[in-house]
């Protein structure tokens, strides 16, 4: 099992086998020769026994990072249940936020850099509600850089609903 170091919002990973899988299973971004995760990707490699990520001699529960990934981002604990969903179908999941969505997805047996993201995923709750204009720039926005929409709805049982939503032209 591989180790990691907290540090504020980021997990940097410690031994070099862990850092070549984080690589070869596209887990983290390579940042001034580190491999740096994010919570959710920290947090889904420790459910799997992984990783242990460590604060000084201190290891951090699956439970620690959760409760850690809630105190700095809105709505965790959702987006790390659909994280895990579409990870565990075999997808690669990077962070979105550069489309203004949660995720980017890549279908199964892609690669980082070699192909790109298909669908740009937003995690949101059963009750949620929006405007057909709020809707409609998502899906443009997504159209533009020619990926698909996917909602997912997450119940209140912690249930996932994937919804497509794409535009009709015609």
């Amino acid at each position: 099992m591989g180790y990691a170091i907290l540090s504020d919002t980021k997990v940097l990973v410690g031994d070099s086998d862990t850092k070549s899988l984080c690589r070869e299973r596209g887990f983290g971004e390579e940042v001034d020769g580190r491999q740096v995760l994010s919570f959710i990707e920290a947090a889904y490699l420790t459910e799997l026994g992984k990783l242990n990520v460590m604060v000084g001699e201190a290891k951090l529960s699956f439970d620690d990072l959760m409760n850690k990934g809630s105190d700095i981002e809105r709505d965790f604990l959702s987006k790390y249940l659909v994280y895990r969903d579409l990870r565990n179908r075999g997808m690669l999941v990077r962070s979105g936020l550069k489309f203004g969505s949660d995720f980017r997805l890549y279908e199964r047996g892609e690669r980082l850099g070699r192909d790109h993201s298909k669908t740009l995923v937003h995690v949101v709750p059963e009750e949620y509600t929006c405007s057909f204009p709020e809707l409609a720039r998502s899906v443009r926005l997504a159209g533009n850089v020619n990926k698909d929409m996917i909602y997912a709805l997450i119940d209140e049982e912690s249930s996932i609903t994937y919804y497509k939503i794409d535009r009709v032209r015609l």
